[in-house]
């Protein structure tokens, strides 16, 4: 990734760190970074918007004294696309239908899914994304299991010994028939079930994404040739009741590579099949909570495995190899990342997302690291044309991926990981134009860009030391804005502040907006 121009981040130091005082400010001196931008010079209009996702979790549930605080700080990112996700860890939200229907009687229950779904679209505005792509138990050849009665109750077991050559319809037209009803319910009014009775719903809700299944091969152990036969029958059979929504597959998280050569091959799709309009793929990387590590685990790194998450200097190499094999077999296929986020792993060998660690286990310098990830991120996929890439996400806590929340829940406030988003939703987004951007260091990543606001520089510390930053190459002698999100902000909204130079000092792992 990044050369100078920030396509290769690497190891080098700016000369003198200075001590870390959370504040930005003008500084006199000669040995800052300096970033430098040719404002005539347009790389490329960008196309990508900024979001994030928010899951079915105890939060989400109307009885819970932290979902008006959630929704609330939902509803101020005033993010476009943002994803609505029912994960099957938190099995009673996600699934509907959680019993197999008999010969006489069949057993939907909206009630959880629907309060959710009602208070996402109160608290969003634009397109909307869907992903309610757990399959039923019942539909594989195991043995059931006993669903805590609990609606917020986490149940990470209900997928044990499912596989997809234990699927009872490999064919994937049970799924597919399954999807449409809930999709009916939330766009037609309601459904005919499985003995032919009308559920009446009432909802008329526009989807304009939605997701066919999720992490396949990690929930369900589904291999891409599974996936791809239910891949087909779920998007042809929705589309025939709504041709406008556009799918987003296969929602991998490491296998993007390998599935990538398989799925986005047409030969491999049943005839008359839709044309691919969405590859996506997630990325999740882990480092210890130590901030001394951050600069290398999130920003730095090589890729150390085919399937591995990865940092921001191996994700470029990600998304490039992606596009390869999406232009060599399906050109017209747009790439994006709709899950992207860090692990900070607490106790050693412990899983991210089932670790029961509660919010103050993580380092409070960790929100505003995983926050400069993302923000890098964002920068890689503008450059790389992707046209969305997605913050994970809204809401994290104990045995529910505890280290990508966006929202502190103790203190019932956004986080720095959050404010990251905020602060680059707020200013840049599609339609902007970028402008080449040249860095000395590659601990400082930039991007410039002449928005509809005015010119603009994103401007990210990927270490965990004071960073100076010299403008002079990009900005007249005159009195500058900045926007920041560092320690110094914290939970609260960026910081202002107008400085009068073309020097800033950015905190360790702050995410600044400069502007005239």
């Amino acid at each position: 990734m990044f050369r100078k121009r920030n396509w290769i981040l690497g190891a080098s130091v700016v000369g003198a760190a200075l001590c870390a005082s959370g504040y930005i400010e003008a500084q006199s001196g000669t040995d800052a970074a300096t970033v430098s931008v040719r404002w005539t010079q347009v790389e490329r209009v960008s196309d990508t918007v900024p979001t994030t996702q928010i899951l079915a979790h105890r939060f989400t549930l109307r009885t819970d004294p932290r979902h008006d605080a959630l929704f609330r700080a939902l509803k101020n990112l005033h993010t476009n696309d943002t994803r609505l996700q029912f994960w099957f860890s938190v099995t009673r939200c996600a699934l509907p239908e959680l019993k197999e229907p008999t010969a006489t009687q069949t057993f939907w229950d909206f009630h959880c899914m629907d309060d959710l779904v009602a208070d996402y679209y109160a608290n969003t505005t634009g397109r909307h994304h869907i992903n309610m792509g757990t399959i039923p138990r019942w539909m594989f050849k195991v043995p059931p299991v006993d669903v805590p009665s609990d609606p917020g109750a986490t149940f990470y077991q209900y997928t044990d010994g499912t596989r997809g050559d234990l699927l009872r319809d490999p064919s994937g037209r049970q799924f597919a028939e399954y999807q449409v009803r809930l999709y009916e319910w939330y766009t037609r009014g309601g459904f005919t079930d499985e003995l032919g009775k009308y559920h009446r719903s009432g909802h008329h809700y526009k989807i304009e994404y939605w997701d066919v299944l999720n992490e396949p091969d990690f929930e369900n152990r589904i291999t891409v040739e599974q996936y791809t036969k239910i891949y087909d029958a779920v998007t042809t059979a929705i589309h025939k009741i709504d041709p406008s929504v556009q799918f987003f597959a296969p929602e991998v998280s490491g296998a993007e590579i390998p599935w990538a050569k398989y799925f986005l091959n047409p030969k491999n799709h049943a005839a008359g099949s839709l044309p691919i309009a969405y590859f996506s793929f997630h990325n999740y990387v882990n480092a210890p909570n130590d901030p001394s590590t951050w600069h290398a685990k999130f920003f730095t790194d090589p890729i150390s495995g085919p399937t591995d998450g990865v940092s921001a200097a191996g994700m470029v190499e990600r998304i490039k190899e992606v596009k390869r094999i999406r232009d060599e077999l399906s050109p017209k296929t747009k790439v994006i990342v709709d899950e992207m986020g860090t692990f900070d792993i607490v106790k050693p060998g412990e899983e991210a997302c089932r670790a029961n660690e509660p919010y103050k286990a993580f380092h409070p310098l960790y929100w505003n690291a995983n926050g400069a990830n993302w923000a890098v991120n964002f920068i890689i996929a503008e450059r790389q044309g992707l046209p969305l890439i997605s913050m994970s996400q809204m809401d994290g806590y104990e045995t529910q991926c505890p280290s990508i929340s966006m929202f502190d829940p103790d203190t019932q406030q956004p986080n720095a990981h959050y404010w990251a988003l905020y602060l680059i939703n707020e200013n840049f987004g599609p339609g902007d134009k970028l402008a080449t951007t040249d860095a000395s260091t590659h601990d400082v990543v930039s991007q410039a860009a002449i928005t509809h606001s005015g010119r603009k520089i994103l401007l990210v510390n990927t270490t965990d030391k004071a960073v100076d930053v010299d403008l002079a190459g990009a900005y007249k002698p005159a009195a500058l804005r900045v926007e920041v999100v560092d320690e110094k902000s914290g939970e609260e909204a960026p910081r202002h502040e107008t400085i009068n130079g073309q020097k800033v000092t950015l905190a360790p792992f702050a995410v600044a907006v400069v502007s005239e």
